[in-house]
């Protein structure tokens, strides 16, 4: 309905200059084209406030201001490596459950990973028990007592147990056949290379556990394009899942090899994954900018391409005049312009191509004497 609405209201904006032009006299119309061949050939326009508000007209400003090239580079986010934990077993035994078993799975510190079965740990455990017996029973070697049962104490937790298990241990008076593991830190499981009922030696892996907290993003350049990230601290990402948003990236590894025959060089960036919004394996678009300078701006919707480069300048209130310009540097948003247009001028934003189409018809009419 607002497309409807939209396109009713520029067929009406220029039915209105069609008919104002059709029905000027001869003599007004040769009077404006000398007054055009006078200012040089100009092509101007008049119109009334609600001509401005069929076209949709806004006005920008022309000012100096920086501008940057950009190039957009398409990433892929990864784990970040620094941020993986491996967790493996502290001693040899059998796997009697899993408390974690799915890929990708959410894991909290200090959560149940695994209950164990190893008589090894059964043995240290009555070794801690033995110890608090005899300190009981040769209360005379009080010194020599503590120490044995401090030793004891220090096994098992070397061995993995917690702080906690140990005193449950001393407090029931009872060594435990099956000894729980909690996870040491918080992210996503990746990988579960071990299966319940399975027996595992010391060291062998059990977990891996990665923290998505902060992620990478991985992207290619050319080599002869790496200067431009020693250039600027970060980069603007954007994601296809979340076109509205932006975050901010930086630049942390570019390989220092390039293989024989190869002319493109690995990047990596970080973002801080704040909620953990984005999952790895997204695609990312990274905004690279270069060449970045000092230089006259207007936005770049202000551009009417054809046999030349225009702009519409608002010179009075309801006067325009368009203008032929040279640019240089652009980007999706902005354009350098090097000359045509002066530092301060009203430029306009948005509503060119209706007054471009206005101008058209209004001087096809005068030209051929086009009657209603």
């Amino acid at each position: 309905m607002k497309m409807r609405h939209s396109t009713m209201s520029i067929c009406a904006f220029l039915s209105g200059i069609l008919l104002i032009a059709s029905c000027s006299s001869g003599k007004e119309q040769h009077a404006a084209h000398e007054a055009d061949n006078t200012a040089g050939n100009m092509e101007m326009i008049t119109l009334s406030k609600q001509d401005e508000v069929y076209a949709n007209i806004t006005i920008d400003t022309a000012k100096v201001q920086s501008i940057s090239e950009v190039t957009t580079l398409v990433g892929t986010t990864a784990f970040d490596e620094r941020k993986v934990v491996v967790v493996t077993s502290r001693v040899r035994g059998r796997i009697d459950r899993l408390f974690v078993r799915n890929p990708l799975e959410p894991v909290k510190q200090g959560q149940p990973l695994y209950a164990l079965y190893s008589e090894e740990l059964l043995s240290l455990e009555n070794e801690l028990l033995n110890a608090l017996q005899q300190r009981e029973k040769f209360g005379a070697m009080q010194e020599v007592m503590d120490q044995l049962v401090e030793s004891a104490r220090q096994r098992l937790l070397l061995y993995g147990l917690t702080a906690a298990q140990v005193r449950e241990i001393e407090r029931s008076g009872e060594a435990s056949s099956l000894i729980t593991f909690y996870s040491p830190a918080s992210g996503y499981l990746t990988e579960l290379p071990v299966s319940q009922g399975q027996y595992v030696e010391m060291g062998t892996p059990l977990f891996r556990i990665a923290d998505v907290s902060a992620l990478w993003i991985e992207s290619q350049l050319y080599t002869s394009e790496l200067r431009w990230l020693s250039k600027q601290p970060s980069v603007l990402v954007t994601f296809e899942a979340f076109p509205d948003e932006t975050y901010t990236a930086v630049p942390v590894f570019d390989n220092p090899t390039v293989e024989p025959g190869q002319k493109i060089s690995l990047v990596r960036f970080i973002i801080q994954n704040h909620g953990n919004k984005v999952k790895p394996g997204m695609m990312a678009y990274l905004s690279v900018r270069r060449n970045e300078k000092q230089a006259l701006v207007i936005p770049k919707s202000a551009l009417l391409i054809g046999s030349m480069t225009t702009a519409w300048v608002k010179t009075a209130d309801g006067m325009y005049e368009s203008r032929a310009i040279a640019t240089g540097i652009q980007n999706k948003q902005e354009v350098e312009v090097l000359s045509g247009i002066k530092e301060g001028e009203a430029v306009v934003a948005t509503g060119a191509y209706a007054l471009k189409s206005a101008q058209v018809l209004k001087s096809g009419t005068g030209m051929g004497g086009m009657k209603m």
